[in-house]
Formats: structure tokens, C-alpha cells, sequence
């Protein structure tokens, strides 16, 4: 929430997003990431309006359903099979269940500052938790419980020499490693050169299961998401945000010889699969798969003009500002260490002038998040992006006006 008063929005359109009291702004929040092609995709919309009209939730299935998964098997490297949730956090808890059902073990293995959902426990080491001081620390939790046990292992991320110690001494106990192939909520970090090769060269050695959660790069980065972007497969992407483009709905895709366990273990939901959510997940990927040649080189053309603009500004106003790109994802990092390449050098870049530049940005009328994590979509255009700008450049002017101390 901004400070002192939170915002309150009435309606978004677009590219823009308006407040209760008439206020329009240029959003980069999008919804926390789904909005992919902006609000109100009027071939989403459209689908779903024509839905409607036929019912909501049949208690079956339909259709649609099939040619979502067809749509999902065709556009992820990885996919051979989906099985359909409501959120991401469900379809995370639904592909971890998978991979011990397949393996016959209990044990996972996440990394620091990798966000795979609010459910427990997966919640360890989040980010913004500490990072420790081995390979395989106890796992830093949020709430008073003890849910978040033994069975939750944690490891740095893009070293893969504390992978490779780990699953060495407990790869016989481990169902799956879980992982952001891009670290978004750790930072908007790639992963050097073959690590991600290694982690899935390690998975097969030990016999398990590599998971890459693609709640935020999925249909983001690529059609094909991160998998695409990086030539690596594992064996269950878990996918959801940009998949709905803002109506509720996850899916878990992965290899047919895994997926098939869910007949066994059984996976129960009363929202999933409903029509609406289907609908409009087959509109908006219809629309990514059709005009993938031309939306995509747009989408990275936009951030990088953005992003290349806000380290321009930043050097010009003394501002020890990083503006990291993935796909059509910036965050921001003040007074980080460069080059920027594991969580922990996240840690060591400072928090509240991040929020007081989405406080001024506010002000200019541009919608942005306090952690620096800005979502570019396809509705955005070259004039949001040199108004944005220019906010920017005000909100660095402003912040340099203030006595030392209060930006930190």
C-alpha cells in the first residue's frame, strides 16, 4: 500500500488505470502481472461476454478445456499434458504433490528468494527473507508455526556448486527441485551460462524432478515462456497470471509419464477448469501464439526504451539506480552491487527510495509497485513510455532534493 493512503481504483482500460476520485494513470502494476495485453482485451472480453450467456460452471467438462490444452501443449516446450487449477499457489502445491507421488519421496528443494505462493510450505525464504549461510539452511519462515519442516531444503540460487553438494548428500530423499528460471521476486535475475543445464543435468542424476515455476515469465517472456527463452525443459512448468489475462486460472504442464500420476493421487477444485476462466485463457492465448512475430519484439523493444531511459535519467541525476530487464519485466535495484547476479546481492540495494520514487511517480501519474517490479504489456505505447519518463525525471529531482537520511 502507498503511504499515507492507499489508492482505490474504479476502472482500467488499456494501458491506464483510474482512481476514485477521477485519476488516470499509466499502470505498471497490471494487476500484479496477468495483464499481458493490457485491461480489457477486447478479444477476451468478447469471449467471455459470449460465455456468459451459455453458463458459468458446468461441474464437467467441455470443450474449451480441451482446446486449452491442445493451445498449451503446442506452445510450451515442456508440456505433453496440463491439468487445469484456479491460482498459482494451487498449481504449485498440485505439481509438488506430482513429483512425490512419482518419485516416492518427500523432500523438496527451493532457493533463496524464489516466491512460489502464500501456501505453507513453500513460503520459506520467500523474498526479502535473509539469505543463509550454507547450502542448506533452516528454513526462514514468515507466521509463529512450525509447518515449514525438514522436508523443505534451501539452497542459493545460480551457484551451482551448493546444487550439486546438496542433492549429493540428500538427492536420494528429494522429490523436486523448484525453481523461477528467471528469478523475478528475487530480483529479475537471469541465471548464468548452463546453470540451468546443470540444475537439469543434477535432477536427472539424482532422479528428481526439475519444476520451473512460470507463474510470472509463462507466455511473458516467449510463448513459450522462460523454457523457450533458455532452451532448458523440465519436467512440470506450473503457469498461471498472463495465462488468464486477469480471469482466475493456473495450469500444471509437464511430461505425460508424470502428469498421468494425477489419475492416481487424484486433484479435486470446484473452479477448475470453469468456463469463463477457459474462455478467456483460449482468447489471450490466441492472441499471443497469432501475433507472436510482431507483439513480442514490440513488447522487449518498449521495456528496453523504458528501462534504458530510467538508467539514463538515474545517471544524470546521481542516482545509483539498475533498471533489470526480462522479457517485458523491469525491477529496479538502488544502490545494488553491478553486475547484479545472485539474491543476495539484492539484499545489499536499499528499499526506501524505491518507495518514495512510486510515491512521486504517483504523483505524475503513473502507477508503479514500491518494490520496483513495473509489468510492461502490449497495450502500453512509445507515449506512455515518454510520459513515464518524464515522471520519472521529476520523481529523481525530487528525491534528490531531499536532506540525507530520508531516502534510506
Amino acid at each position: 500500500m502507498l503511504r499515507p493512503t492507499p489508492l482505490a481504483f474504479t476502472s482500467a482500460l488499456g494501458s491506464r488505470i483510474t482512481d476514485v476520485d477521477g485519476n488516470e494513470y499509466v499502470d505498471y502494476v497490471a494487476g500484479y502481472g496477468p495483464m499481458l495485453l493490457g485491461h480489457q482485451p477486447p478479444r477476451v472480453i468478447e469471449a467471455v461476454r459470449t460465455q456468459l450467456a451459455a453458463g458459468v460452471l458446468y461441474g464437467g467438462q467441455h470443450q474449451a478445456e480441451a482446446e486449452l490444452a491442445e493451445r498449451i501443449v503446442r506452445m510450451v516446450p515442456g508440456a505433453e499434458m496440463v491439468l487445469l487449477n484456479v491460482t498459482g499457489s494451487e498449481a504449485v502445491q498440485a505439481a509438488l504433490r506430482m513429483a512425490r507421488a512419482t518419485t516416492g519421496r518427500r523432500k523438496t528443494v527451493k532457493f533463496e528468494g524464489h516466491y512460489h505462493g502464500w501456501i505453507d510450505p513453500v513460503t520459506a525464504n520467500g523474498p526479502g527473507s535473509p539469505v543463509g549461510t550454507g547450502p542448506a539452511p533452516r528454513p526462514a519462515i514468515a507466521a509463529d508455526h512450525q509447518l515449514v519442516g525438514p522436508e523443505i531444503l534451501i539452497c542459493p540460487w545460480n551457484d551451482p556448486e551448493a546444487l550439486a553438494d546438496l542433492l549429493g548428500r540428500h538427492g536420494a530423499d528429494i522429490a523436486a527441485v523448484i525453481m523461477e528460471p528467471v528469478a523475478v521476486n528475487g530480483g529479475n535475475l537471469w541465471a548464468d551460462e548452463g546453470y540451468l543445464a546443470t540444475a537439469r543435468r543434477l535432477c536427472d542424476q539424482h532422479g528428481c524432478l526439475l519444476v520451473f515455476d512460470e507463474v510470472v515469465t509463462g507466455f511473458r517472456l516467449a510463448p513459450g515462456g522462460a523454457q523457450q527463452r533458455t532452451g532448458v525443459t523440465p519436467d512440470l512448468t506450473v503457469l498461471a497470471k498472463a495465462l488468464g489475462a486477469g480471469f482466475p486460472i493456473s495450469a500444471v504442464a509437464g511430461r505425460a509419464e508424470v502428469m498421468r500420476i494425477a489419475e492416481k493421487i487424484g486433484h479435486a477444485g470446484t473452479y477448475n477448469g470453469n468456463a469463463t476462466s477457459v474462455v478467456a485463457a483460449n482468447a489471450a492465448l490466441d492472441v499471443l501464439e497469432s501475433a507472436q512475430d510482431s507483439l513480442y519484439p514490440r513488447l522487449e523493444r518498449l521495456t528496453n526504451e523504458l528501462a534504458d531511459g530510467i538508467e539514463r535519467l538515474a545517471t544524470r541525476h546521481g542516482a545509483p539506480l539498475q533498471a533489470l530487464r526480462a522479457g517485458a519485466l523491469i525491477r529496479l535495484h538502488w544502490g545494488a552491487p553491478t553486475p547484479l547476479r545472485t539474491y543476495a546481492d539484492t539484499l545489499a540495494g536499499r528499499t526506501e527510495p524505491l518507495r518514495h520514487l512510486s510515491e512521486h511517480l504517483i504523483r505524475s501519474g503513473v502507477h508503479a509497485r514500491e518494490t520496483g517490479l513495473w509489468y510492461v504489456s502490449a497495450a502500453h505505447t512509445d507515449d506512455d513510455v515518454d510520459r513515464t519518463l518524464t515522471a520519472v525525471d521529476q520523481a529523481l529531482t525530487a528525491i534528490s532534493r531531499q536532506p540525507l537520511g530520508n531516502t534510506d
